[in-house]
């Protein structure tokens, strides 16, 4: 198939099928945030072995769960400017490499300040890592299966959390080192694999003349079918309007935004809290560091299954299915302060709580991209997300003062039931704004057609 002397490369992305190409990428980027989810639990599973080795009070070590997230609002922003300039392939590569090398630097720190500060640079790489994954999955996946691949991509940071939590208790009871090091062995095994098979991006290089060489030996491999002539003029016509932040507080969205932006911050709060300190509460109720390591890991595990109910419930009830997930965090963090639990119940019920919110956060995530118009839609997903970090970063700040006060530990289980039952209460908020709407979306797909559709969203928010 021969396509003409103009082509606009968007629409050959949007219509192309999944090819050996597109997989690969998915498959690396899948790698890549996995890498970035062992990275981000590790500290969580070495914690005992932290606070042994050196002496530490619990609360002492607050700073190496809550500076990777410092690192990575810092990365974010930094490396979304560099990916623009120097290439999202070139952008991914840098960051798996300070990700590899940080976690390395971990394992031979000697003392609790280097360890903070290399926690520091990796949350720097986490940090750069995520915007070019999500622009390689947005730019390379075809249209139909976009939202769904790169929901699958950034499902490997769940996995993650899996991975690092069985292989805690497996092979590293008492090892924190050992942790570490493979915390950076996997992001630098993913580097070569980045570096010879994953193709740039499609459209950035279509905005470079000088490689448009590259441009069409891409192309073929994409679809074999495609036949590029040596004098074809690539184009991309994608719209580029300016909005002012003070679009989403427009008309009805002046109150949708900041309960979204309390419900971001609620959930990720909530997350950073658990995921941090879960396995240093569980060894000093009494588990073995082995059992904690494994029971850490059934909370990724029930946010794997949360994020893929979170799809359906969300299509069948509309964004009321957040304050229902969030409602049943609530029971089952309050279950865990239950005393005399057997491990099993404990895991279930630990794994109900990640079920709860992961599956909210992922839900969330789709919401914030489509309650906002058009023009607006970038800026109020992104802003969102921003705020969310902020309750990340307070999570296990929280987390450690309570810890230095607290001799109930089964009581600090009680402890994200207030940022959830809020969290529930601004989901349900959102639902009731949506519902005034005459336009209201009784599920997922229709407030995606909703947002798709400028008539409506004129009607919705005036």
């Amino acid at each position: 198939m021969e396509i003409g002397k103009h082509v606009d490369i968007g629409e050959v992305i949007d219509n192309h099928r999944m090819g050996r190409v597109a997989w690969t990428v998915l498959g690396i980027c899948f790698a890549a945030t996995l890498s970035d989810g062992y990275a981000l639990l590790s500290a969580s599973i070495a914690a005992p072995g932290i606070v042994k080795e050196f002496g530490l009070r619990r609360a002492a070590i607050s700073p190496i769960f809550s500076m990777p997230l410092i690192g990575m609002l810092i990365g974010s922003l930094i490396n979304g400017y560099l990916g623009d300039r120097y290439g999202r392939k070139r952008g991914l590569i840098f960051a798996l490499t300070i990700v590899g090398v940080s976690s390395l630097g971990c394992a031979f720190a000697t003392s609790l300040p280097q360890l903070i500060w290399v926690r520091f640079l990796m949350g720097f790489g986490v940090g750069s890592l995520l915007p070019h994954v999500t622009a390689m999955m947005s730019e390379f996946m075809p249209s139909k299966v976009r939202g769904t691949f790169t929901t699958y991509a950034f499902m490997g940071i769940t996995m993650g959390g899996v991975v690092a939590g069985i292989l805690g208790a497996k092979y590293f009871t008492g090892d924190w080192r050992g942790v570490f090091a493979l915390g950076g062995a996997v992001p630098l095994l993913v580097l070569p694999v980045a570096a010879f098979f994953l193709p740039e991006s499609l459209k950035y290089l279509a905005l470079r003349p000088e490689r448009w060489n590259e441009l069409r030996y891409w192309l073929r491999r994409v679809d074999s079918s495609v036949y590029v002539a040596p004098d074809t003029v690539f184009e991309l016509h994608e719209p580029s309007a300016k909005v002012s932040t003070w679009a989403i507080f427009a008309g009805g969205l002046a109150a949708v935004t900041p309960a979204l932006w309390l419900g971001f911050a609620c959930i990720m709060l909530v997350n950073f809290f658990i995921n941090s300190w879960i396995v240093l509460i569980l060894h000093d109720m009494g588990f073995s560091e082995s059992a904690a390591a494994g029971i850490a890991s059934v909370y990724h595990m029930g946010g794997i299954c949360g994020g893929l109910l979170m799809g359906v419930a969300l299509d069948v009830l509309g964004p009321v299915a957040l304050s229902l997930f969030a409602v049943f965090g609530c029971l089952a963090a309050g279950a865990i302060a239950i005393p005399g639990l057997p491990q099993v119940v404990t895991s279930l019920l630990v794994g109900s709580v990640g079920l709860s919110v992961l599956g909210t956060q992922v839900g969330m995530s789709a919401l914030s991209g489509l309650i906002y118009p058009t023009a607006a839609r970038s800026k109020g997903a992104g802003y969102a997300q921003s705020v969310g970090r902020l309750g990340a970063i307070s999570g296990p700040m929280l987390a450690g003062w309570l810890l230095s006060g607290s001799r109930d530990l089964l009581g600090l289980f009680l402890v994200p039931i207030i940022p959830l039952s809020i969290a529930a209460a601004s989901f349900f908020a959102i639902t009731r704004l949506l519902a005034r709407s005459a336009t209201a979306p009784n599920s997922l797909t229709e407030l995606a057609s909703s947002a798709a559709s400028p008539r409506r969203e004129s009607r919705a928010w005036q």
